[in-house]
């Protein structure tokens, strides 16, 4: 090889090195090779099913999905933290728009002014945003089933520091998260695989692969093809962990965790005047494992219900309603983590028939319940 050509090569090779480096720090660059492009807050919305994302086989991409739907915690409907009647925080179930957002939808039901954040330690989230404590409201904690150990393995406590570092040192730390960002190896792939240039090829080979092979990766390793959609179901919910349909929960596990919510109620009603109600989504395999398999259940959203209301935990139970259900609606999108309009109508009406039983009970302090409408159920 010539040394000229060598040069171009290096030169070439120090371009694109360069050009990825900035790409994933600035946005409009990232997005000027990508086919589809990203959009911060929205991408499981976009109109593909995100689990498709993952292993790119042509087979499991979905086709006429909606389209995503202005997120409510972006709009002008949704109301201050402080003015709010109801708290809700949670996940991406809560904060899921290919359909009106559910704290959007309890609002509507309501006519109360529902405060959402898409956070899942509540404390340190008020402290930091300087919540104070007035008259008594309600906080919905909700979390999907996958993530419930996560959470709730520990105590949660406000881990909320205030920031008296002086200038100099805080422009430091802003350098160095600019140099050292997170998620970096994700992202460098997904210029490699989303870009205009490889996303067909990439798509190409990965299903060959799985014609041939049946070689599929690991992060989406269950699925079927035997229904008028592709269904396929995320590596978290079948692996040996405690995020798992299949491991086994000791009872001492679930008393902790359960131990660990009750405390996370003390502390709000005591700093804050909340009330905590609690809902658990279960994991798309919990509820349609069925279409691939007989596997049994480690009943785990049935124990932790039990353990909840044993320390009066306030619990939207809608386990036992997705099941019975699974077969007359599509509760799941086949090829996406999350719940269909119909799912989120489930836990909605569950969550309304909690309040109407609060409000009958006068438990729903703060508002004048005498001249509310009745909920509808």
């Amino acid at each position: 090889m010539s040394e000229k050509a060598l040069r171009w090569i290096i030169n070439i090779a120090g371009i694109v090195c360069l050009y990825a480096f900035l790409a994933i720090r600035f946005l409009p660059l990232f997005n000027v090779i990508l086919l589809e492009k990203y959009i911060p807050e929205y991408w499981e919305n976009t109109k593909w099913g995100e689990l498709y994302y993952f292993n790119f086989i042509k087979h499991f991409r979905e086709n006429n999905l909606p389209d995503y739907i202005e997120k409510y915690r972006f709009t002008e409907k949704h109301p201050d933290l402080q003015d709010a009647d109801i708290l809700s925080f949670g996940d991406s179930f809560f904060d899921f728009s290919r359909m009106t957002t559910f704290p959007e939808q309890l609002s509507d039901s309501l006519g109360k002014k529902v405060f959402y954040a898409r956070e899942d330690e509540p404390l340190t989230y008020l402290e930091e945003n300087k919540y104070t404590n007035g008259r008594k409201k309600y906080i919905i904690y909700e979390t999907a089933e996958r993530f419930l150990h996560d959470r709730f393995e520990f105590p949660q406590k406000s881990n909320y520091v205030e920031d008296n570092r002086s200038l100099l040192k805080r422009s430091l730390t802003a350098i160095r998260d600019f140099l050292f960002i997170d998620d970096t190896e994700l992202l460098y792939s997904q210029l490699l695989n989303r870009s205009y240039f490889t996303t067909h090829i990439y798509s190409a080979l990965s299903t060959i692969k799985f014609d041939v092979f049946g070689q599929i990766t690991t992060t989406t390793p269950k699925y079927t093809l035997d229904y008028d959609t592709p269904w396929l179901f995320g590596g978290i919910q079948v692996g040996d962990t405690p995020r798992s349909f299949y491991y086994k929960h000791s009872q001492e596990e679930i008393d902790n965790y359960c131990d660990n919510i009750k405390k996370l109620s003390d502390s709000l009603k005591e700093k804050y005047n909340l009330e905590l109600i609690f809902i658990i989504i279960p994991s798309k395999y919990t509820v349609y494992h069925t279409l691939i398999n007989k596997d049994e259940y480690n009943n785990f959203i049935p124990r932790m219900y039990l353990a909840l209301k044993e320390r009066n935990i306030p619990v939207i139970e809608i386990y036992n309603e997705f099941i019975a259900n699974r077969d007359k609606q599509r509760l799941y999108y086949g090829t996406d983590t999350h719940w269909t309009e119909e799912g989120l109508h489930i836990a909605l009406s569950k969550t309304l028939q909690i309040f109407d039983t609060i409000c009958e009970n006068k438990y729903y302090a703060g508002i004048d319940t005498a001249n509310d409408k009745k909920f509808n159920n």
